[in-house]
């Protein structure tokens, strides 16, 4: 536990790196990233303005050390934004949330992204499972 409250970061990353090894060992776990890769892929194309506006916001609320305001904008895929703003207001009260937030996000990202690679490299055949 100790590791965990000293290391947050650290800890998301090897929990993310146990998701993406379980992908090659689960046929069912894989088609859930690939499910969540698509679903990313959809929400960046119908709303990528709302996000480049929402990050944008999360940056400029942690700049202008707006404690509450910047984690909650964080949240919805505004963690790049928020970690940018860290970089300008260094002394953020929140900054570890935030960097936690960012790389959870990031991660969720990775693990959706080598879902999609094992159905495109054949790995699995999670999609040509469900054609007629």
């Amino acid at each position: 536990m100790d590791f965990i409250k000293k290391h947050p970061c650290w800890t998301v990353a090897i929990i993310g790196i146990l998701a993406i090894l379980l992908d090659f060992l689960s046929e069912q776990f894989a088609a859930l990233g690939l499910f969540v890769a698509i679903w990313l892929l959809a929400a960046a194309v119908i709303a990528g303005v709302v996000l480049i506006i929402i990050n944008m916001a999360a940056m400029l609320l942690v700049a202008n050390d707006k404690p509450a305001a910047g984690v909650i904008l964080s949240l919805p895929f505004g963690g790049l934004g928020a970690v940018i703003g860290t970089l300008f207001n260094p002394s953020y009260k929140y900054g570890n949330a935030v960097k936690i937030i960012f790389s959870i996000q990031l991660w969720v990202l990775i693990w959706a992204l080598v879902s999609f690679m094992l159905e495109t490299v054949g790995y699995y055949s999670i999609i040509g499972g469900f054609a007629p």
